[in-house]
C-alpha cells in the first residue's frame, strides 16, 4: 500500500492545489457527460470483452496504458497486462455481470481524470456453466481523453479487503 500511495502522490498533489491554482478544477472542461461516459465504460468493460470480443475490449486502453495489481510490486505495460487478460479470455472465461459504485472523480488536467470506484464483477466458470464467481474490486483509474474518447491510461486495483 505504501508504494501505491507513493505512485499516486504526484497526481494527488496536482489535484489538491486550490481551485484558483488548478485549471483542472477551475473552469474545467470535464463535464457531467464525461463522468457518465467514464462510469458507463468502466461498468461495461468486462461485458464488452464477453459480448463484443477482444478488439472491442482492447480499444478502450490508451497506447501508453499501465497497470498495477496492488497485490504485487510490479507495474505492467499495456502489452503485459492485456496479454494476461487475453489468456484468461481464451481459456473460456467470460464476465456475466458488472455493478459499479463511484467513489469520486479527481480532475488532473483538462484531458485527464482520476476515477475511484468499487466494482463487483461476476464470471462464469469455464469448466461448469452453473457456477458463477464474483469479485468485489477497488479501482484507482486514470482516464485520458484521446481523439475525443476517454481511454484508460492507468489502473491500480485490488480485491476488497475481507
Amino acid at each position: 500500500m505504501k508504494n501505491f500511495l507513493l505512485a499516486l502522490l504526484p497526481f494527488l498533489l496536482i489535484s489538491c492545489h486550490s481551485e484558483k491554482d488548478n485549471p483542472a478544477t477551475n473552469g474545467s472542461t470535464f463535464t457531467e457527460e464525461d463522468r457518465q461516459q467514464i462510469e458507463q465504460q468502466a461498468k461495461d468493460l468486462p461485458l464488452i470483452l464477453s459480448n463484443e470480443g477482444w478488439e472491442a475490449y482492447e480499444k478502450h486502453f490508451s497506447k501508453d496504458y499501465q497497470n498495477w495489481s496492488m497485490a504485487g510490486d510490479q507495474v505492467r505495460s499495456r502489452e503485459a497486462f492485456l496479454g494476461r487478460v487475453k489468456q484468461w479470455y481464451e481459456a473460456g472465461n467470460r464476465a456475466t455481470g458488472s455493478q459499479i459504485k463511484t467513489i469520486d472523480f479527481i480532475p488532473i488536467t483538462d484531458d485527464m481524470v482520476m476515477y475511484l470506484h468499487a466494482q463487483t464483477e461476476e464470471f462464469n466458470d469455464p469448466q461448469d456453466s452453473t457456477v458463477v464467481r464474483s469479485r468485489d474490486i477497488r479501482f484507482v483509474s486514470i482516464y485520458k481523453k484521446e481523439a475525443g474518447n476517454w481511454k484508460i491510461f492507468f489502473t491500480g486495483f485490488m480485491d476488497k479487503p475481507k
